[in-house]
């Protein structure tokens, strides 16, 4: 790499499983490039690169576990980790800029309250989905987290009846853990379709041995179903971000109804000390303000369009690049799919940088879904997830089967993947290839 009069400005626009991924992969390719590093300490400076990761929290939220944070302190006090803790985010190429991204514009991005913007050459977006608090986390602290948790949980645990509205894999397993954590209290799901998970990527025998496990745990199920109205004392007020910021990240607003009533599209009356809703996530496309160069919009049914190399997939915008949830790449949004766009993505850059003026950069691609519907996108027969629902009981659909009772507990991870997590942060260590 040759010295520059000024560094390659790098940007990362949202920080947890795609936008570390990223800063990770980063760290090795760029900063930790000398043959004797060993990451037993701060790899050296580089006058060439500046780093910036941008987020509206102070640390990473590993949001697969969320659902049983709410129900066990012990294990959801894990759930946040602040970046101060990865000492290798304070290399003196990397900064960390805390804010709520209003604009992605092609060469520079927008802040709220703030006239400051973060110019870059080459930028992944990471911003993921919005969900609703708690399980989007209205949080920008770890102290203001933990708060925020022990209120909810005191909720549920004061609460004797609880509704979870919404059957999608989150509310099916915020319905099953409630239900594990506390047999005692009445729980609710109300769901519009006649079994749960829905969509063409599922089986119909998952989605029974779904609702199978939730009669087991005695959730109570109202199946094609739809809540029309709705009478409650509220949810706790907006605080002055969620006012301000509400409009474009629904995780800012407290979604949990409190002593409701709900009418069913059957007329079914249905009561709720505490009411969950979880209706599904809302994508960022309103912050995205990258002009379609082509026929084709920037927007795909499932996020922003990327080709092979995780490049936004438009000609003007191959300094761009998008990973995680607000991408096009996954129909079904997980982390693990997350935290490998942001690793591609970050090596793509990388390899960009590295490449001589006039050659042809060789880069690294992954496999993505086939195109062909009208969003661009064709979906596969069946897709493969893993519904974790309370500490003893799950069920995994892999391609069309369903993996038998026995066998999907056994291949379940215990802590919901916080300890494999936890590891690839580099929490008060440095990172190194191949681990």
């Amino acid at each position: 790499m040759h010295i520059t009069s000024a560094p390659i400005r790098i940007a990362v626009a949202g920080g947890n499983y795609g936008g570390l991924s990223a800063m990770r992969e980063l760290y090795l390719q760029l900063l930790a490039t000398n043959p004797g590093y060993d990451g037993v300490k701060q790899a050296p400076p580089n006058p060439n690169i500046k780093i910036t990761l941008i987020d509206r929290r102070d640390g990473f939220v590993h949001y697969l576990g969320m659902t049983r944070g709410l129900c066990q302190s012990e294990y959801g006090n894990k759930l946040w980790v602040p970046y101060s803790s990865m000492p290798w985010l304070r290399h003196p190429s990397i900064s960390v800029k805390k804010g709520i991204v209003t604009r992605v514009a092609p060469r520079h991005i927008e802040l709220a309250d703030t006239s400051d913007r973060v110019e870059f050459d080459y930028l992944v977006v990471a911003l993921g989905l919005s969900r609703s608090a708690p399980i989007g986390v209205a949080a920008s602290t770890r102290d203001e987290y933990l708060k925020d948790m022990d209120k909810q949980r005191a909720l549920i645990g004061n609460a004797q009846s609880v509704v979870v509205v919404g059957g999608g894999a989150v509310g099916t397993e915020l319905a099953a853990e409630i239900k594990s954590t506390f047999p005692q209290k009445d729980v609710t799901l109300i769901h519009s379709h006649s079994l749960p998970i829905p969509g063409p990527l599922f089986t119909s025998e998952f989605r029974r041995s779904v609702a199978d496990v939730l009669q087991l745990l005695g959730v109570k199920t109202l199946f094609g179903e739809r809540v029309v109205d709705e009478s409650s004392t509220g949810s706790d007020e907006a605080g002055t971000m969620a006012v301000k910021h509400g409009d474009i990240l629904p995780e800012l607003i407290d979604s949990v109804g409190r002593n409701t009533t709900l009418t069913t599209s059957s007329g079914l009356i249905v009561y709720g000390d505490v009411v969950f809703n979880c209706l599904g996530a809302k994508t960022k496309d309103s912050l995205i303000d990258l002009p379609s160069s082509c026929n084709e919009p920037i927007f795909s049914s499932h996020g922003i369009r990327v080709n092979e190399f995780m490049q936004v997939d438009d000609p003007s915008y191959s300094h761009v690049f998008a990973a995680g949830d607000v991408s096009s790449k996954d129909v079904l949004k997980f982390a693990g799919p997350a935290t490998g766009g942001g690793r591609i993505a970050a090596t793509n850059i990388a390899r960009l940088i590295r490449t001589p003026n006039g050659a042809v950069p060789v880069l690294e691609a992954t496999k993505l879904r086939k195109s062909g519907d009208k969003n661009g996108v064709v979906e596969p027969e069946y897709g493969s997830i893993k519904l974790v629902l309370g500490e003893r009981h799950g069920v995994i659909q892999k391609g069309a089967e369903v993996v038998p009772t026995e066998s999907a507990i056994r291949m379940m991870s215990p802590d919901i993947k916080l300890g494999k997590v936890m590891r690839s942060l580099y929490i008060g260590t440095f990172p190194t290839q191949g681990k």
